[in-house]
């Protein structure tokens, strides 16, 4: 004997609508967290935005405060600058006290740096980078005047100015002065090695941005 009931046709499985509960769920809250990702996307722009926008207003106050406090240092320098004071170019043209004062020249870098003299002494200097110049000044009677060292002059125009290594001398650097005026090299130490690799890079810097000589 054999069961009838084998040989009967299977019973179809319904491949109709979804159920009402199923379109519920995904008309409801599937659509609501897409909609809830969305809103979080662009919250999560419009933070990064923000976020930005202060970054880059904190870096406009920070360079507005280091441009007031270089212009403060100079003013400082300039106070104690000996009016009389004068320095000799190599152009030929004199140099003077007002002539740090002119309106497109900033202070960019100072500190005190010691250049080296012919006979080989090491003479205490103040180094004064600014927009278009070089310029040392040395103290005396607890004033400042035009550094002299070897009849060179104390004011080096960056335009056509190298910066290099003194060999064998890790706090030694050579300032080349190419100008049109007439070749002059200048020897200047640091006291480390970390203030000369400081000085280069500043110098170097200076000389990439300046646009203009005044001298």
């Amino acid at each position: 004997m054999h069961d009838d009931n084998l040989f009967e046709t299977p019973t179809k499985l319904s491949v109709g609508t979804p159920s009402k509960p199923f379109w519920s769920f995904f008309n409801g809250s599937f659509k609501g967290a897409v909609i809830s990702h969305y809103s979080i996307s662009q919250e999560y722009s419009d933070l990064s935005r923000a976020l930005a926008q202060i970054r880059d207003v904190i870096a406009a106050v920070d360079l507005t405060v280091n441009k007031y406090e270089r212009c403060q240092e100079l003013q400082e320098v300039l106070a104690r600058l000996e009016n009389k004071s004068f320095a000799k170019l190599k152009n030929g043209k004199v140099f003077r006290k007002q002539d740090l004062l002119l309106k497109n020249r900033d202070l960019q870098y100072k500190g005190l740096v010691y250049w080296k003299t012919a006979t080989g002494r090491l003479k205490d200097t103040l180094a004064l980078l600014l927009t278009d110049v070089l310029v040392f000044v040395q103290e005396k009677d607890q004033r400042f005047i035009f550094a002299a060292v070897d009849q060179k002059p104390p004011v080096i125009p960056l335009q056509k100015l190298i910066v290099r290594e003194v060999a064998n001398h890790e706090r030694g650097m050579f300032l080349i002065s190419a100008s049109s005026a007439g070749p002059e090299m200048y020897e200047v130490h640091t006291t480390t090695k970390d203030e000369r690799n400081a000085w280069m890079r500043q110098i170097r810097q200076a000389v990439e941005r300046c646009v203009f000589a005044c001298v």
